[in-house]
């Protein structure tokens, strides 16, 4: 059975890009744009690992993060954060993902950060 990589975004070309990337290698995924489609999707589609941006609409990734990672159903889910922001600027933000990561054009780093994480 395939892994399961559930992606919040709100750029849909960086969904599109990525979740093609992601199914490419193999994961099987679910895209969305907005914060409140993540609770009900989280609990039926069961993501080993979450892809969130940093920058969600009105929304913090950060914030949204945080309260999956003290939730009991939720808190064993990788979950890697991406961001537009400068490397210097990723070492200041305070969350507790997994992995921060740049976004990138070459997804190599990302996929093997997913691998990593999925393989733990």
């Amino acid at each position: 059975m395939n892994k399961k990589i559930l992606f919040l975004d709100d750029d849909p070309i960086s969904l599109y890009r990525y979740g093609t990337d992601f199914t490419d290698a193999g994961y099987e995924v679910r895209c969305i744009e907005v914060e409140e489609e993540l609770s009900s999707l989280v609990e039926s589609f069961k993501p080993d690992l979450i892809i969130l941006d940093i920058r969600v609409g009105d929304g913090d990734g950060r914030e949204i993060c945080n309260e999956l990672k003290i939730r009991l159903e939720t808190a064993h889910i990788p979950i890697i954060m991406l961001t537009a922001l400068s490397y210097e600027d990723i070492s200041a933000v305070e969350c507790d993902a997994d992995a921060i990561l740049g976004k990138s054009p070459d997804s190599e780093n990302l996929l093997l950060t997913i691998k990593n994480l999925l393989d733990k």
